[in-house]
């Protein structure tokens, strides 16, 4: 499985930079891409004098018991549903314990560096030294690398900051550190025009006679839905009203990272043109998180974030949305999304429900990377915060053609979105993303409904796929033939990372009826999703086939009940405020 591998002292040999004292622990890239992944170069050896600012991460004190109340507080019929945790509560689990402070801590103060501890609950050691410095230290090479996206025509060539292939550390700390960062990860930066790849369109698929135990098609639309599916298609497929909402506690947010931007002038055009019901003048609200900006020069917005305030403004009507603008163009994308997790974790009072439209392959992050920022995202799920991912365009891939899933989607403490198209029926859209994580065990909340998934495709895609692995996604919403306005310019997009805003706008006004009533929000949705699968539009038919198809590749059906395509199906709206309890 990838991630990260412990080898024996013996392994330095391989990098003969430092003799550590004692024994010591390599840990090395271990992936199913290359050392070097798709689209990174190397370019050359940096400065001995060139600082590099460091993180290390310790364990946690008690995750497993953070996981266990998190469940509790989350899951429908417990006692304890709906009494999330305080940030001291939090921080009782999260911190790491003295004694792995203080042993980590001795070991830098020996080779005189003085580290700050950092993060939401002090789980880091931050220093910054020059790169000779740390190559040193952790017996690594650092190396500088460039990337550019191999799907992309203009091959845009980024400088893209250092990594080396592996590093040491005492072997008497290994028990401390879960990971060094930057280090053997290599994270893509974000494309700031979002996910604009058009895919063919799928074959029409037969049509299939489902039980009458799941709902199988979403209300009556008008036929032009079919082709254009502004915010009044999704209020007719979906049940969504267009009554505003009343609780102005009840926040919804937008996370925009690496310099994706909305123009709130094209927010006005798109209320204009889609949502004349809404003031035009409606808008968002920053939050900057780590200098982050939203600067509203023309020609500045990006599709992505155009598309995910227009359809959560224009979705959720008279919900308040926060722009959470996190960091620059330049900053990495696991540094992206622990920003974001502590944000969430730390603010006095953070939105209660989150979209986030960005991801990469599940295994351009080493193991131990994904789980540091899912670990995060656990903290801020225990705060009652439904955190919704999209779950990426791409279901097989890399050269063995092993079937993989996207990340953060692939977290078991987020909601993973994925995409549908038509209305009669709506079906599978053949890009949206799907699957079995390498990294992450499956939930407990999911046994049954995967198990009994396993049983209904016999071999199909056998030895592609990890069977124990978090499935993906949880649910799905519309993703093609979405319309929005950026730059003042009309455009149509598609992907999951239309669908994910359209979730989050459907869970934030429910939501905002559970505080009306005085009730506690739904906060972590998963063991709610998989308590009531009849909160959902099953869907039957379509199928998610790759986007590296080849011999034995034939990607994932939507079949009766949960699937990975399109999970549960897509939000009956009237449906999830009765099984909310309203």
């Amino acid at each position: 499985m990838p991630g990260l591998k412990l080898t024996a002292t013996a392994l330095l040999s391989l990098f003969p930079l430092q003799v550590f004292a004692g024994p010591s622990v390599l840990r090395s890239r271990e992936s199913d891409f290359d050392v070097i992944p798709p689209g990174y170069t190397l370019a050359g050896t940096p400065p001995s004098d060139s600082v590099i600012d460091i993180r290390i991460a310790l364990k946690a004190a008690d995750n497993a018991g953070l996981q266990s109340r998190l469940y509790e507080v989350s899951t429908p019929g417990s006692a304890s549903y709906g009494q999330y945790l305080t940030k001291d509560q939090i921080k009782s689990y999260a911190a790491p314990s003295s004694d792995s402070i203080t042993a980590v801590t001795s070991w830098l103060l020996s080779q005189n560096i003085s580290a700050t501890s950092t993060g939401p609950s002090g789980e880091y050691l931050s220093f910054s030294i020059p790169v000779s410095e740390a190559n040193n230290l952790l017996n690594a090479e650092y190396t500088n690398f460039t990337y550019s996206s191999p799907s992309s025509s203009s091959q845009v060539t980024h400088t893209w900051g250092l990594y080396t292939s592996a590093y040491s550390i005492p072997s008497d700390l290994a028990e401390h550190i879960t990971l060094v960062y930057p280090s053997i990860a290599f994270a893509p930066p974000v494309n700031r025009n979002g996910r604009t790849i058009l895919y063919p369109k799928a074959a029409a698929p037969a049509r299939r006679t489902a039980s009458a135990k799941f709902a199988t098609r979403a209300n009556n639309a008008p036929a032009s839905c079919e082709t254009l599916v502004p915010p009044s298609c999704l209020q007719s497929l979906y049940g969504i009203p267009s009554t505003p909402a009343t609780q102005p506690s009840n926040v919804l947010g937008v996370a925009s990272l690496q310099s994706n931007w909305a123009l709130e002038t094209d927010l006005e055009a798109f209320l204009t043109e889609y949502r004349q019901d809404i003031p035009s003048d409606t808008t968002f609200i920053l939050v900057s998180v780590e200098n982050g900006t939203n600067p509203q020069e023309e020609g500045d917005a990006s599709y992505e974030a155009s598309l995910d305030v227009q359809y959560t403004v224009g979705v959720a009507t008279d919900v308040p949305t926060d722009f959470i603008s996190v960091g620059n163009i330049d900053t990495d994308f696991f540094t992206s999304l622990t920003d974001l997790a502590e944000y969430l974790i730390t603010a006095d009072d953070p939105p209660q429900v989150v979209t986030t439209s960005y991801g990469v392959a599940e295994g351009f992050l080493t193991a131990s990377e994904a789980g540091q920022v899912c670990n995060s995202f656990m903290q801020a799920t225990s705060r009652g915060i439904s955190l919704m991912f999209s779950s990426g365009g791409c279901t097989a891939g890399t050269t063995n053609l092993t079937l993989f899933t996207a990340f953060p989607a692939a977290c078991p403490y987020v909601t993973a979105v994925g995409s549908v198209t038509g209305i009669s029926p709506e079906v599978a859209s053949n890009f949206s993303g799907g699957g079995f994580s390498d990294y992450f065990s499956r939930p407990s909340y999911q046994d049954t409904v995967v198990s009994s998934y396993f049983s209904s495709i016999g071999s199909a895609n056998e030895g592609l796929y990890n069977t124990s692995g978090r499935a993906v996604p949880d649910i799905a919403a519309q993703g093609e033939n979405i319309p929005i306005i950026t730059n003042g310019r009309q455009v149509l997009e598609l992907g999951t990372s239309a669908s994910s805003p359209i979730f989050a706008s459907v869970i934030s006004l429910v939501n905002d009826r559970l505080v009306a009533e005085g009730k506690p929000v739904l906060g972590f949705l998963n063991p709610f999703i998989y308590s009531n699968p009849q909160a959902f539009f099953d869907i039957v038919d379509g199928s998610n086939p790759g986007l590296v198809p080849g011999p034995g590749t034939v990607g994932w059906s939507a079949t009766e009940g949960w699937d990975p395509a399109t999970g549960f199906g897509t939000p009956n709206f009237n449906a999830i405020v009765a099984a909310a309890g309203l």
